[in-house]
């Protein structure tokens, strides 16, 4: 799991599964992401893994967020950092995939939120949706790369969905949430039948 969270892996993963990813840069080089974000703008930072918990047990996130090329400056430079091209997209998507079995919800934050986990879950708008073949099949191989059994893909569409070609890879957590998903009682029952296979528990 601590390999499959760091994100640049995953990012290399996925388009070596031939999965569509933004337009990615990691550095610590001022003047590399200043010319990334003129080629791509706009521009999005994303943290390269999940935060540890704190002393107080508590576990903090850092939002994907647009970010204004005006304010880099040497600060950049003290350690690698993760920058994305947005996606012009038209929803997004979170697989749920428990080994062989995959759960798949559009979902829509009423206010537009760039990343819909920042916002009021109990407003989330969620729709189910067809995983295309090539998607389905690429998940199965990225979780087996990572000796993974469940996790969770976020993907932005930039069209309805339909084809391959309109599914971005985002990330994958590996030990993601989906208690909250209306298709919950759903991916309980895959856990259970994996949980009860002979020799499942020790795969």
């Amino acid at each position: 799991m601590t390999a499959a969270d760091f994100k640049p892996a995953q990012l290399q993963q996925a388009v070596q599964l031939s999965l569509a990813i933004p337009p990615t840069l990691v550095t610590n080089n001022l003047e590399q992401a200043r010319k990334f974000a003129a080629e791509h703008g706009p521009v999005i930072y994303t943290p390269f893994r999940g935060l540890p918990r704190g002393e107080d047990g508590h576990t903090g996130a850092i939002w994907a967020q647009l970010v204004d090329p005006d304010s880099f400056d040497d600060s950049l430079t003290v350690t690698a950092q993760q920058f994305q091209a947005e996606i012009p997209k038209t929803g997004d998507v979170r697989v749920t995939a428990v080994d062989r079995s995959v759960f798949a919800q559009q979902i829509a934050a009423p206010d537009g939120a760039l990343d819909w986990r920042r916002g009021d879950w109990d407003a989330l708008l969620h729709a189910p949706i067809a995983v295309p073949a090539p998607i389905e099949a690429a998940l199965h191989s990225y979780l087996s790369t990572f000796g993974l059994l469940f996790g969770c893909f976020d993907f932005a569409l930039t069209g309805d969905g339909d084809r391959a070609e309109d599914w971005v890879f985002i990330e994958c957590n590996p030990n993601g949430q989906w208690g909250w998903l209306p298709d919950a009682d759903d991916i309980s029952a895959a856990f259970a039948d994996l949980l009860s296979m002979e020799g499942g528990g020790a795969r």
